[in-house]
């Protein structure tokens, strides 16, 4: 199987100050087979007012792709906040420019934002993560822009609560419709192994909910670091990508101009 960083943020980003090259050096250091740039565009987060630069952006990934052809396969490809409020701004950019990839990730609800806290307040934690989950159904279903859905956990990072897991047997029958939704768009979900710093022991989502991802039916898959710093990039790669094998999958899936590359069956 390859061993691949399919999401890493740069300066490109607005909580980032990494120079994609640092990136690259440190994906050829870890002995990557493929890296993939998804830096950040949300159309409505209350507090930041970043946008991306696409244009730079892409010039200056092209230019490394070229400069470090024969060390490594770079790709280009952007994090996009799924937001039913901002539907046709968002379908446009993804439109406009040959991104390889997209991730797909919930980030802001109804103008509130997890990180900030803004979206917990006067929440129960189950009231929280049963919103999340439902608005991440909501997004799959109305959304095709997207090649993968990101963190799908990405809600433990955050929260006033003392116990911030989740519980997903309590969501699901959510959870299961969501992954049959991907499935039948022909679309994905990534491993994001920045749950190792924040769980302890796996990804996000957890192996459980990869597993039954499987079971449904679901063979299209990525792994990310979502590094906001070189040192971070490749972290945990392998060690899902040996977790992805042991659960049934011939190989992680990559992609070129948004259509799943042909597949390596080891």
């Amino acid at each position: 199987m390859k061993t691949i960083d399919y999401h890493m943020h740069t300066c490109f980003s607005g909580d980032s100050e990494a120079n994609p090259r640092e990136h690259v050096l440190q994906a050829i250091k870890m002995n990557l087979d493929e890296i993939c740039f998804t830096d950040h565009r949300d159309f409505d987060y209350p507090i930041d007012s970043f946008e991306l630069d696409v244009e730079n952006y892409y010039q200056t990934i092209q230019s490394l792709k070229e400069e470090f052809k024969d060390k490594i396969k770079i790709k280009w490809g952007i994090e996009i906040g799924l937001d039913l409020d901002h539907k046709e701004e968002i379908n446009q950019l993804i439109a406009q420019y040959p991104f390889d990839f997209v991730i797909g990730s919930i980030h802001v609800i109804h103008h509130t934002e997890f990180y900030y806290g803004e979206f917990f307040k006067n929440k129960s934690k189950e009231q929280a993560h049963q919103e999340f989950f439902e608005e991440t159904l909501k997004c799959v279903q109305e959304f095709d822009c997207f090649n993968v859905l990101g963190h799908l956990d990405y809600i433990v990072r955050y929260g006033p609560y003392q116990d911030k897991s989740v519980d997903h047997q309590k969501y699901q029958d959510i959870i299961d419709e969501i992954f049959k939704t991907l499935i039948k768009k022909g679309k994905g979900i990534e491993v994001n192994t920045s749950g190792y710093r924040d769980l302890k022991t796996c990804g996000f989502p957890n192996f459980e909910q990869v597993q039954r991802y499987y079971d449904i039916g679901g063979r299209i898959i990525t792994v990310g670091t979502d590094s906001h710093t070189s040192d971070r990039v490749g972290e945990n790669c392998l060690t899902v990508v040996k977790k992805l094998k042991e659960i049934g999958f011939n190989d992680v899936s990559t992609f070129t101009l948004q259509v799943k590359d042909l597949m390596t069956i080891d």
